[in-house]
């Protein structure tokens, strides 16, 4: 499995909150608008999406180096905890 940054500006909020809801089975819900995924691919991520985003919608999978590391600064959203 790899991990993967998956961000979003979706101006419906019916396709947000589906798109939030798929995202919270795979990962880590680390920001409003921003997860940290696993996954095997980008496409095996962004396949579900793909019918949720229009024309003026973003969203954005970037797979992360397994050299990487996630350094982060601040608090959590309400009922969060890290994931490592």
């Amino acid at each position: 499995m790899s991990r993967f940054v998956v961000c979003y500006d979706i101006s419906s909020n019916s396709k947000r909150v589906k798109v939030m809801k798929k995202l919270k089975d795979k990962g880590f819900h680390a920001q409003l608008s921003f997860f940290e995924v696993e996954g095997s691919s980008v496409k095996e991520l962004h396949a579900p999406l793909k019918n949720l985003i229009s024309s003026c919608d973003r969203l954005t999978v970037v797979r992360l180096s397994s050299r990487g590391k996630i350094k982060r600064i601040g608090g959590l959203l309400e009922g969060m905890e890290w994931v490592l």
